[in-house]
Parts: structure tokens; sequence; C-alpha cells
């Protein structure tokens, strides 16, 4: 029996006890009146009573299972026509109109704030395009006037820079998983390749830091999306450089074989995370209590996660780290 068919007899059991009542009443009438005839009339009232139940309850049934695909189709489709079509299903009374006026009212909000919220992804969209021209022509400028000033400006200039493009970057893609469009593009790609490219663009932060990179990088190569790849492995840089130890820092990069399995694991050296925050590392504004986190806004490793998800990969906390003895996160793909 489905669900539809339980509610029905949930619905009909004050029926099911007055049949029963009756049927009661007339057995013990008839043993009063005739007591030979109570077998006879006993087994008749009986099987009357289940087949008045049967037919009752698949009347019920059907008239449910009508009544809902009227109300669906008024949701799927709601107008004028589908609108009618439930006020005639339920009569034209003041419920019935007062539900169709404010499931009408709340699916015309639903619509203005999804025409509002592709506005704002477009608008983003838009500016960060705009934001990234002179971003792109303030590098260009910089590589070619880069023997006209001291190694450290330069430098300087290259971590002012990283910075900025990191935070446009970080806003363009948090716009995009807000609305749903991530545009995801499957290609085959060198992974080793592209963790080299993230390292290269995060060599100003750690050189500013001055943190030590060891990087073990097997090669290996996926089919994923490599632009989308790139961004996750760009937030576990930023994380890692934000919070390595401020004396001796290091970062430590490694990717590796396990099964079906390729695991790109990045690691700090700095506090580390408590046991009791390690469940909300990746919960959207979580900054934990860590040195510094005034600076933090909890977004990187929440994008990260929502992303890895996207391109059906795993991130996570690296398990063979202690939590007393640095901060380790990994992007796992599955072969």
């Amino acid at each position: 029996m489905n669900q539809r068919g339980k509610q029905v007899i949930r619905r009909s059991w004050h029926w099911i006890v007055l049949f029963l009542c009756t049927d009661i009443i007339f057995i013990f009438v008839t043993w009063i009146v005739r007591r030979e005839a109570i077998a006879s009339v006993s087994l008749f009232l009986i099987l009357f009573t289940v087949l008045m139940l049967i037919v009752g309850w698949w009347a019920q049934w059907r008239r449910q299972k009508k009544d809902e695909a009227v109300l669906l189709c008024f949701l799927d489709a709601p107008g004028e026509k589908t609108r009618a079509d439930v006020l005639a299903r339920f009569g034209d009374s003041l419920p019935a109109k007062e539900l169709c006026a404010r499931l009408l009212s709340l699916l015309c909000q639903i619509n203005e704030l999804t025409v509002d919220l592709s506005g704002y992804r477009e608008y983003i969209e838009t500016w960060v395009h705009e934001v990234k021209t002179p971003l792109s022509l303030s590098a260009l400028v910089l590589g070619n006037h880069q023997g006209e000033m001291s190694p450290y400006v330069y430098d300087r200039f290259q971590y002012i820079w990283h910075r900025l493009n990191e935070d446009v970057e970080r806003i363009l893609y948090y716009a995009r998983l807000q609305t749903g469009n991530t545009d995801i593009k499957y290609t085959a790609f060198r992974l080793d390749d592209c963790v080299r490219d993230v390292l290269e663009e995060y060599r100003p932060f750690m050189e500013e830091k001055k943190i030590s990179l060891n990087a073990r990088l097997e090669q290996a190569q996926v089919v994923s999306d490599r632009k989308i790849v790139s961004f996750i492995l760009s937030q576990f840089m930023s994380n890692a450089v934000k919070y390595a130890d401020n004396r001796e820092g290091s970062i430590s990069v490694s990717i590796g074989r396990s099964g079906e399995k390729i695991k790109i694991c990045i690691y700090n050296n700095g506090d580390g995370i408590q046991p009791e925050d390690a469940p909300f590392v990746f919960d959207k504004g979580f900054t934990g209590n860590y040195q510094g986190q005034s600076n933090a806004t909890g977004m990187g490793l929440y994008l990260a996660k929502k992303y890895g998800e996207k391109l059906c990969a795993d991130v996570g906390l690296d398990d063979g780290i202690p939590y007393d003895k640095g901060f380790g996160v990994s992007l796992v793909f599955l072969l």
C-alpha cells in the first residue's frame, strides 16, 4: 500500500468505526429477534461492510489523486487557467481563492528574486572583468619596468597585485556559486603543472613573509576543470600563507597516488586548529581561533569545499597531521 492509500485510511477511520458499530447493532437486533438467522445475517453484514469500505476507499483515493494532479498543475504552471481549475475542483470558496492568491504572489516574488539574482551575477561578473583590465595592465606595466626598480620594491608591488587579484577572483567565484552558474568545462590536464602555476602565483606572498616551500609533485593527469582546480588550490595556498608560523614559516605541497585516488595536500606549520573547530573549518564565515583572524573572511575554504563538490572531488582536512602540529587541507580526485 502506497503513502496516498495510507493517508486515505487514516482520514476515513471514523467511517470504519461507524460501519462496525452499525454491524454490531444489527447483529444484536438479529440475535434478539431471530437467533437462528444470526450466522447468515452476520456474514452478509460483514461482507457488505468490507465491500462498502473498499469502494469508499477507492473513491476517496481517486478523488485525492485528482486533487493532487490539479494542484501540481497549478504549481508547475501558475496562471488563470490552472487557477480556474483549482477553484472548480475545490469550489469557489474563500479559502481556495486565498490559497491561489497567496501562491501566485509567492511565485511572483520568487520570479522577481530570480531575475534580481541573475542581474546581480551579471553585474558582479561585469565589474570583475572591468577591474581585471586595469589589473592586467598594471601587471604588464610592472613587468616592463622591473629593471627600473629595486627587487624589494618590485616584490612589494607584486605582492599587492596578487592580493588584489585574489580578492577579485574570490568575489567572482562566490557570485557564480550563489546563482548556480559555475560554467564547468572538463578537460584532461597535468595536475602537477597546475600546482606549479599556483605556487608561482604565490611566490611573492611567500617571499614577503619569508616562508620556505617544500614541494613533492608526482606527475599526474586528471580530467576536470583546470580553472576551478586552480582556484581551489589558490584558496589552499592563501590559507597556508596566512597562517604559517610567523618566525620560521614553511609550507609543504605534495601530490600522491593511492589506488584509484590522486591526492593533493597543502600543509603549513602554523598553530593548527582545535579539535572542536575541525567540523566547522569549511563552513561559510568560519574563522576559528587563529592568531590574526580579524583579517579573515572565512570564505576561502568554504568556496573551495563548494567547488570541490561541483567537480565531484573531495575537499577536506588532511588526516595525517596532528591538530597541534600545523594545518593541512587536501583535494582528492577519483580516477
